[in-house]
């Protein structure tokens, strides 16, 4: 039996796919899927689809901006008469929706359940539904078979991806991780994790949990364990990291150089708002020294829109943007994913303006804002972007984290430069046209 599993891409999004990190999703599942299935894995847009390719079985990953793509691809599939199964966030939350352009959603983590959709296919007996009765228990998460995963690398870098970690106990209105992996941290066994990280022949990782610090007791002693290894890593983490400065040091001491860590807005309202553990900008500028000093540079993500923002809050955040001491920053708009409960109150409030699901990143206007109007907040978000990521500033960033990489650092701000470009009034207006706002 053949099986081919596909991660879609978003096909608007261009050039900014190419500095996506290979996901685990598909390795996982192949790595579950009994021997006597011939499996092969696809990943836009680092290999195109061939629907003439002979299969029996067909598995998608969705996430909401690739939703459009996923169910395209599905639809090919199945007119073909190929069974097509779908299975990540966008399916978990609309699953009717992907039943639409599918023959079976799995909801949630899958791993249990997935030798079961595979037997009932062989039966010829697919339910349209599958959900695990519990989450995953990561003390038996397979070793994966990394022979995909190391012949796919992104346009701009090649690293290793390892994950020790699912679930988010926050409740972020903008976020829907817990909808996917609960609320309940979960951790993989060290020992497992750090087999797993001598079989990668990258010397550069990059843990794919949601926070690696979620406990910090686990994060401790697999720092320290890791420093062997001699690997050189970066993660996503909360601005937290820097109240313990024992976990920084072994950090660095374990390879870490940089961090992605959600700042999302940096002004007094927005620290009030999102009650971080960090209180102020000046703590904030204490927390990335620290950093710096143990040789570790700061990605921030941001993100724009909220009903308390107004033109002044933009301006004073571009103002204390370019006086943080950060490597660079991702400058997005308020994405209102469904399942949400950002999503379900612009719903209510009857200010969503799309639901063209290639839209929903973070470079397109899908709202009607509080205290702007659409055209106004575009500008705003241009003039914001584009002040940034100018010339002379990305210089300045990288010259001042130089002593960490300077390749990295114009990388990364070449990076974020293409990733927040400035034209989202072309797609606000798609989304108005379709609206006749």
């Amino acid at each position: 039996m053949r099986l081919l599993l596909i991660e879609p891409t978003n096909k608007h999004a261009g050039l900014r796919t190419e500095f996506r990190v290979p996901s685990l999703v598909l390795e996982l599942l192949a790595t579950l899927t009994p021997p006597d299935w011939d499996v092969r894995i696809i990943q836009e847009p680092f290999e195109s689809v061939d629907f003439d390719e002979e299969v029996d079985l067909v598995g998608i990953t969705v996430v909401t901006n690739t939703a459009n793509r996923a169910y395209q691809i599905a639809d090919e599939y199945r007119k073909r008469d190929k069974k097509v199964v779908m299975g990540g966030i966008h399916p978990t939350i609309l699953p009717q929706e992907a039943l639409n352009h599918c023959d079976a959603v799995c909801l949630g983590e899958g791993e249990k359940i997935w030798g079961d959709i595979l037997q009932d296919f062989k039966k010829g007996k697919l339910s349209r539904l599958y959900r695990q009765d519990r989450i995953t228990d990561l003390d038996n998460y397979p070793v994966l078979n990394r022979e995909e995963l190391q012949r796919r690398r992104s346009l701009f870098f090649d690293i290793g991806t390892v994950e020790t970690s699912r679930g988010c106990p926050y409740s972020c209105d903008f976020c829907s991780v817990h909808i996917m992996h609960g609320r309940k941290i979960r951790h993989r066994p060290i020992e497992t994790v750090l087999k797993e990280m001598e079989s990668i022949a990258n010397r550069t990782m990059f843990f794919v949990d949601n926070n690696i610090i979620s406990n910090i007791l686990y994060a401790k002693k697999l720092f320290r364990e890791m420093i062997p290894q001699k690997k050189r890593w970066t993660a996503q983490a909360t601005i937290a990291f820097a109240k313990d400065k024992e976990l920084v040091k072994l950090a660095s001491d374990s390879g870490c150089f940089g961090l992605l860590v959600g700042l999302e807005s940096i002004v007094e309202e927005g620290f009030q708002k999102y009650n971080k553990s960090l209180k102020n900008l000046d703590e904030l500028k204490e927390a990335l020294k620290l950093f710096k000093d143990h040789g570790i540079s700061i990605l921030a993500t941001m993100v724009f829109g909220h009903d308390f923002e107004t033109k002044d809050t933009l301006r004073r955040t571009l103002d204390n943007l370019l006086d943080l001491d950060l490597i660079t920053a991702s400058l997005g708009i308020l994405v209102p994913y469904p399942g949400t409960k950002l999503a379900e109150r612009l719903e209510k409030q009857n200010r969503l303006l799309s639901k063209d699901w290639s839209l929903y990143d973070i470079n397109n206007l899908l709202f009607i804002p509080n205290n702007f109007d659409c055209d106004e907040f575009i500008e705003e978000m241009q003039y914001l972007r584009k002040k940034y990521f100018a010339l002379p500033a990305a210089i300045k960033r990288t010259l001042s984290h130089a002593g960490n990489d300077v390749w990295i650092g114009l990388g990364l701000n070449l990076a974020m430069r293409l990733h927040n470009k400035p034209k989202c009034a072309l797609d606000f207006m798609r989304c108005r046209e379709q609206l006749n706002v």
